[in-house]
């Protein structure tokens, strides 16, 4: 889900922010996205390295095991730093980079069970052979969907601030 992570990103920001009633911020949107599209900056490493052919899920990137040990050391870490706001900043990083791999495990799939399996776990693996693919997004209906995410998030974003675009303007 290539260009889906951002719209996803948005919804799910916005609603932890709903949940634990934060002002809206555009800080946390913005945090909230660096997140969901963090296990996708491998992408970086892959083209340095000339690895396109691999599929950058096999990468620790894409380790929920990975990401798990660095919540347990910031939850640990904010056990002594009691601030707010990085308690909601752990909150809406870690969501975000597991919905991103949620996302990633409905498509193609994810190591889950890393160290105790190296499979893939997906529910609609594309059988990628790594790198960008174009071929294979745009014979899938996934692809679309992702698509159709951008228009409801844009108009979500217009929409739920309205008064907020309205009081800048003034």
């Amino acid at each position: 889900m290539m260009l889906g992570h951002i719209p996803v990103a948005y919804f799910t920001t916005y609603y932890v922010m709903k949940k634990n009633n934060l002002l809206w911020q555009w800080q946390w949107l913005a945090l909230g996205i660096f997140s969901a599209v963090l296990p996708d900056l491998d992408f970086f490493y892959q083209i340095f390295t000339n690895e396109l052919y691999l599929s950058h899920r096999y990468l620790i990137t894409h380790l929920p095991f990975f990401y798990l040990i660095a919540l347990v050391i910031l939850i640990i870490i904010s056990c002594f730093y009691r601030k707010k706001w990085f308690k909601y900043a752990i909150i809406i990083v870690f969501v975000n980079i597991f919905v991103h791999l949620l996302v990633d495990t409905m498509f193609y799939g994810i190591r889950w069970l890393w160290p105790f399996s190296k499979d893939l776990i997906g529910v609609y693996n594309i059988n990628g052979s790594g790198g960008i693919i174009v071929a294979n997004y745009f014979h899938h209906w996934y692809w679309y969907l992702e698509i159709f995410l951008w228009p409801i998030a844009i108009i979500h974003l217009i929409s739920a601030n309205k008064k907020r675009f309205k009081q800048s303007n003034k």
